[in-house]
């Protein structure tokens, strides 16, 4: 199938209705309007156009999320001398809280629900293998503002013209869940082939059954979540793990240079005068000789960086350019929620074998885990292996090790989650 080339569609026509649907609303809490320029109405657009529109609407303000993450979990400092939100609130520098009307907070919340009104249009469009791709983008979505704000909780119904009540992280996580489930059948009853094209972002999952190989590893994700680790081991045997494969295979966020397009907004030249995006000190201090991950992550550049009391002079080069995709998930993620599922389960062994796998392909050797450090060296993996694409903070949370996490200045704070936006009270 051919794949969508955002910087062609961006071009034409299609780009007025894209942009209708990506700009539709500032919060999860307004109502749906469809700014028509060309005079069709929502029924006469078609599914491509808004397949096309949902996938550009998850890349708008995704940096401000992953900007978010990494900073609170210490993965990063975002060293901007004109704001000191990110070394102030993020940080909790002198016990300061995170505002709750602030764009760090409300940026990326309202994309999100944009992206999941323009889906629940998807849904209605009776297309099989449409519903099962809204769904699971939807379920993604909905995700990362849960990420969030997580004990706060969630909206999960935004299809009508008010939206539903906030529910708490556990019901959040159980309808995500089940919401992925629903889409898994959609895909299944798809055919072989969807109506529309995807983006070089699903280049390996642009048919039904291979994009409910990534809605697999979402479920596994969730799962895990949920410390329902026979589900999740489960969900990754039919997800797209495979030992066989480069640990970089799957979902991407693609970016282009084309008219109307968006450049990856993470990507920094490392050496440049002036960078902001900085790893965290303690990444090349605690890691282990040898191990390619660090080397192939970060650049060491010749002068630190000092803003607000927080130093450093390490660049982050996950990215080698302003147009490279920005991952949704991996296939290493998923041989890392394996062992992290067996571990759950009491299966060390199994867990065992995996995690030798990913350090060996770090060209780092083999380590013997039992119940007492399978967990620690299991989040040791995740931290190398996913640095920089913001999961840290939400594993440290998940087991209950926030407090593992470096404080820089006396006074700072290591946030457990985000409050809920002011635009939503």
């Amino acid at each position: 199938m051919k794949k969508i080339n955002f910087r062609n569609i961006l071009g034409s026509k299609i780009f007025l209705l894209l942009a209708a649907f990506v700009f539709l609303t500032t919060t999860a809490c307004e109502e749906l309007d469809f700014v028509d320029p060309n005079g069709p109405s929502l029924e006469q657009t078609s599914v491509q156009t808004l397949v096309t529109g949902i996938e550009a609407g998850m890349r708008i303000d995704h940096e401000f999320y992953l900007r978010d993450v990494l900073v609170i979990g210490r993965e990063a400092f975002y060293l901007e001398p004109s704001d000191p939100r990110y070394t102030g609130e993020l940080l909790g520098k002198d016990g300061t809280q995170i505002d709750p009307s602030g764009f760090l907070l409300v940026r990326p919340w309202g994309s999100r629900y944009r992206v999941i009104r323009n889906c629940n249009f998807l849904i209605q469009q009776n297309d099989k293998g449409a519903s099962g791709f809204a769904k699971t983008v939807m379920a993604y979505q909905l995700l990362l503002n849960l990420n969030l704000t997580y004990e706060n909780g969630i909206r999960i119904d935004v299809s009508g013209d008010k939206p539903g009540p906030f529910v708490s992280k556990d019901a959040a996580l159980d309808y995500i869940s089940s919401l992925l489930d629903e889409a898994k059948a959609d895909l299944d009853a798809a055919g072989g082939s969807f109506s529309f094209e995807l983006s070089n972002g699903f280049a390996d999952f642009n048919t039904p059954a291979e994009f409910a190989k990534f809605n697999r590893g979402l479920k596994a994700r969730v799962a895990i979540y949920q410390k329902d680790y026979a589900t999740a081991l489960t969900a990754l045997s039919q997800s797209f793990l495979d030992l066989g494969a480069p640990l970089t295979k799957g979902v991407y966020l693609d970016y282009g240079t084309g008219v109307g397009d968006q450049l990856n907004p993470i990507f920094e030249v490392p050496n440049a005068t002036s960078i902001k995006l900085f790893a965290h000190p303690s990444f090349l201090a605690d890691a282990e000789a040898g191990d390619t991950r660090v080397s192939s992550k970060t650049f060491v550049r010749s002068e630190p960086t000092t803003i607000d009391g927080l130093t450093s002079n390490i660049a982050i080069t996950i990215f080698g350019s302003n147009t490279d995709p920005l991952p949704i998930m991996r296939n290493e993620e998923l041989i890392l929620l394996r062992a992290e599922a067996n571990i759950g389960a009491g299966n060390i062994a199994d867990a065992e074998s995996d995690i030798n796998f990913i350090r060996n392909s770090a060209g780092l050797p083999n380590v013997s885990l039992d119940a007492n450090n399978a967990l620690d060296e299991l989040l040791k993996q995740k931290r190398y292996s996913l640095f920089a694409e913001g999961y840290r903070w939400i594993d440290l949370r998940l087991y209950n090790k926030l407090d593992t996490l470096p404080k820089d200045r006396p006074g700072d704070l290591v946030h457990k989650q985000m409050p809920r936006p002011s635009t939503e009270i």
